[in-house]
């Protein structure tokens, strides 16, 4: 809490209202600014516009730890650039759990180097605490609508029994050699071993993507041709069917589980988590 209270003081963390105190969200400038302006550029006046929207959007978006909303009582552990959370809809596992940047970001693939160091702290430590219980951790990652900044970069951990695991790479290669079969609109690769390159050098920047890793050394990324025809959830999905789970769809979607019963899971994920939680080097420093 010492450290989440020092983020929260810093003032790269916090957002500027200056944005919102000059310009309407919806009709841009407003008619006292238009006047003080004297007819300021129009190109410029969109591009504070957009700016604006998007200063608004990151303040509407509840992984953000800047937005006051946000469902703190379901976060593990907060590091200076990431943290770790709990799923908000009921886990497909216990033990599932979500890795996201403090600030808004779109995609793994786009975040600066501190953050991907980050990232990988804790990917690496939640496989050391997952092969304690004899299982293995797939992440998943799906990056869609990045001309909109809607979407907040998150990386869910799924920890699987070991034999289970193993034959985790076949369903998803069966999965995303289907998931775009008649749509696709390029020649291009649909599946991209990334076990050598890893992600950053597997696809270029501002793809829409969507990125599976099985452990820290082998994974595939799948970059998304057509975004209105490719599902979001493919990865749960995946994994649903490898454990024998219905599978979601707009009519059977994960429901929310009650306030105590969310921070008991918490509760029982930290004791595990304690152990291997890389995150307290930082309240010793």
């Amino acid at each position: 809490m010492h450290l989440a209270r020092n983020i929260m003081q810093n003032k790269q963390f916090k957002v500027s209202t200056q944005a919102d105190d000059e310009y309407d969200f919806e009709d841009g400038p407003s008619r006292k600014s238009r006047k003080k302006q004297g007819g300021e550029d129009p190109k410029n006046i969109q591009k504070k516009t957009n700016a604006n929207r998007f200063l608004t959007q990151k303040e509407r978006c509840l992984f953000c730890l800047e937005n006051p909303n946000r469902p703190m009582h379901l976060v593990v552990s907060i590091a200076n650039f990431t943290y770790l959370m709990l799923p908000q809809r009921q886990p497909l596992v216990p033990g599932h759990c979500c890795i996201l940047p403090i600030h808004h970001e779109s995609a793994t693939r786009t975040v600066e180097d501190n953050v991907w160091v980050e990232i990988r702290n804790f990917k690496k430590c939640l496989i050391m605490m997952f092969a304690k219980q004899d299982k293995e951790a797939v992440f998943l990652e799906t990056v869609m609508g990045l001309a909109q900044q809607r979407r907040h970069c998150m990386i869910e951990c799924i920890p699987l029994p070991k034999d289970i695991a193993n034959e985790a790479p076949l369903y998803f290669k069966k999965a995303i050699d289907e998931a775009e079969d008649e749509w696709s609109q390029h020649n291009a690769k649909r599946l991209i071993d990334t076990s050598e390159k890893g992600l950053r050098n597997s696809i270029p920047k501002d793809f829409p993507y969507f990125h599976v890793e099985f452990g820290l050394n082998k994974g595939f990324v799948h970059v998304v041709d057509d975004e209105k025809q490719f599902k979001s959830n493919l990865g749960l999905n995946v994994i649903r069917g490898m454990l024998h789970l219905a599978e979601e769809d707009m009519y059977r979607r994960q429901r929310y589980e009650a306030l105590e019963v969310q921070k008991q899971a918490v509760s029982s994920f930290s004791k595990d988590w304690g152990h291997f939680d890389w995150t307290k080097q930082l309240h010793e420093t």
